[in-house]
This record gives C-alpha cells, sequence and structure tokens, in this order.
C-alpha cells in the first residue's frame, strides 16, 4: 500500500565528471496519473523518455518532475561569454564617448544584454553517456519518492487498521440491539392499532402477511452480514503490499456507508442512532483517508 503524497530528489554526474543531472521528483493525490514537467529547453528531447520510465511504476497521483543542469568545470559553464564580441564592443562604445565628451564608462551589465554576448550552452541528449546520466538521476528520484509513499503508506494502513476495528465493535454493540427490534416494531404498531379501537384477528392471513411484512422492513441482519463481509473485503486491501488498490478501497467505502446508512433508516431506535452516528463518522474518515492511497 503506497500513499500518492511524496517527494524525493536524485543526482548524478556523467561520466567524466563534468556535468551534474540534479533531478526532484514530487506527487499529491489525483484520481488518476498526471505528470507536469518542468525542464531546460535543450532536455525537452528526453520528455517523453522520463515519461515512460515514470509513468512505469507509478500509476495514481499529480506528480511534478524537475530537472537542474550544473556544469562542474568552469569551462563547461552551461551560460559562456563571446569575449571578443564584447571587448571589440565595449571600445566601440568607449570610442564614442570619448568623441562625444562623455565622462561615463560603459556598464558591464547593460552589455550582458545585446544579443549574441551570451551563449547558452546546449547538451546532446543523442550521446549515450548524457542521455544515460540523465535516466539514472531520474531513477534515483523515483526510487526515493516511491519509498516515501510507502512509508507513508504504512502509517495509513495502521490506522486503517485501527479505525476498522472501531467499526467491527460498533456493529457488534448494534447487532444484539437491532435482533430485538422486529418484536418491537410489531408490537408498537398492533399497540397503535389498538389505541384506535382497530384489534386485528391473529388469524388473518391479511394481518400476518402484514406483520411479516412490516417485521422484515426492521429486520437489518442482510445489512449487518454485509456490513462483515465488506470489513473481511477491507483487511484483505490492508494485507496486500503490492497492487495499487485505492480505486477498489475507495468503492468499497462507499458501499460500507450505503450499508450503514441503510441500518439507520431500518432501526432508528434511541439506543441505536447514536452508534450509527459514531459509525458514519468512522467510515467519513477512512474515506477521506482512502483519496490517498495510490
Amino acid at each position: 500500500m503506497k500513499s500518492m503524497t511524496g517527494f524525493g530528489r536524485g543526482e548524478a554526474f556523467t561520466p567524466d565528471g563534468g556535468i551534474l543531472f540534479r533531478t526532484e521528483l514530487s506527487s499529491v493525490n489525483r484520481k488518476q496519473f498526471e505528470l507536469k514537467t518542468f525542464l531546460p529547453k535543450e532536455m525537452l528531447p528526453a520528455e517523453t523518455e522520463l515519461r515512460r520510465i515514470i509513468s512505469s511504476r507509478i500509476s495514481r497521483g499529480s506528480l511534478s518532475l524537475r530537472v537542474e543542469v550544473v556544469f562542474q568545470r568552469e569551462g563547461d559553464s552551461a551560460v559562456s561569454i563571446d569575449r571578443d564580441m564584447m571587448l571589440s564592443l565595449l571600445k566601440q562604445l568607449q570610442s564614442i564617448a570619448q568623441e562625444a565628451g562623455l565622462q561615463r564608462e560603459p556598464q558591464l551589465e547593460n552589455l550582458l544584454l545585446v544579443p549574441g554576448i551570451l551563449e547558452q550552452k546546449s547538451l546532446d541528449f543523442s550521446e549515450g553517456p548524457v542521455m544515460e546520466t540523465l535516466k539514472k538521476s531520474c531513477l534515483a528520484a523515483l526510487d526515493n519518492l516511491i519509498a516515501m509513499r510507502t512509508s507513508e503508506g504504512e502509517n495509513l494502513r495502521l490506522e486503517f487498521e485501527k479505525r476498522l476495528a472501531l467499526l467491527v465493535g460498533l456493529v457488534d454493540r448494534i447487532e444484539p440491539l437491532a435482533a430485538a427490534v422486529p418484536a418491537v416494531q410489531q408490537e408498537k404498531l398492533l399497540r397503535r392499532l389498538a389505541e384506535n379501537g382497530l384489534v386485528p384477528d391473529p388469524h388473518d392471513d391479511r394481518v400476518l402477511r402484514e406483520l411479516v411484512v412490516f417485521t422484515d422492513r426492521s429486520d437489518v441482519t442482510e445489512e449487518i452480514t454485509r456490513l462483515r463481509s465488506h470489513f473481511s473485503h477491507f483487511r484483505e486491501f490492508l494485507a496486500n503490499s503490492e497492487e495499487a488498490l485505492g480505486r477498489n478501497m475507495d468503492f468499497l467505502m462507499q458501499e460500507i456507508f450505503r450499508e450503514v446508512n441503510t441500518l439507520g433508516n431500518k432501526a432508528p431506535t434511541p439506543e441505536i442512532s447514536p452508534l450509527i452516528v459514531q459509525l458514519k463518522t468512522e467510515v467519513e474518515k477512512i474515506r477521506e483517508q482512502v483519496q490517498n492511497i495510490e
């Protein structure tokens, strides 16, 4: 079981040690897989391969991928200055300033704005070592991200087990109370009829049929049985650490909530209603946390 929230960083050097790739992957919960990339322009040709690597190991969540390129040697800087062009331009400006009688020297930072002065060094990702280093950095970040998602998922699993135990305990308390509901409701119905001057014949088939229907509407045996079955299924999900079961768990919690709601409607007694409220509260807490499971 994995959470959809996490962060991972990975670094890798090219074989000659001249270039460092620093990759960061972060993720938050989302129903589908989504990957947003923030890459240097020269790295865009490698985006498809990076997407393939990440999507092969993560099925759900909204992810952000950032890659930084760091040139380690001074001569390998990503940005370089055309020194000849800048010196030539500076001399010309100084000459013009003298002819015009200007005392102010040209500002070097302003010269950097002249097109062509700064040269952006581009990486060739068709070269094996460069691409392989980038992939290595991405895989390291992905491993760390998955490790964090797994750790967070384990914390959620322990929380689910605690809350599931609470659900089971509440149903255990409700079951004996609910078993007496049909008889109580039947007695209440007969008393109301008597209060209104209607004394039904206990041997009348129509009366017996109505009493059976009324009793059946108050019987919650099926709901409790289905709830216990759902709880057992949920335990199986918690024991499965390999598959991405977030969608299945979300659907199962919807079914559990539906059964709890029906249970409350069929047995609205003063003793059971507060327990139904507690059941709904715990189920809703689990549903909220399930939204963050991959």
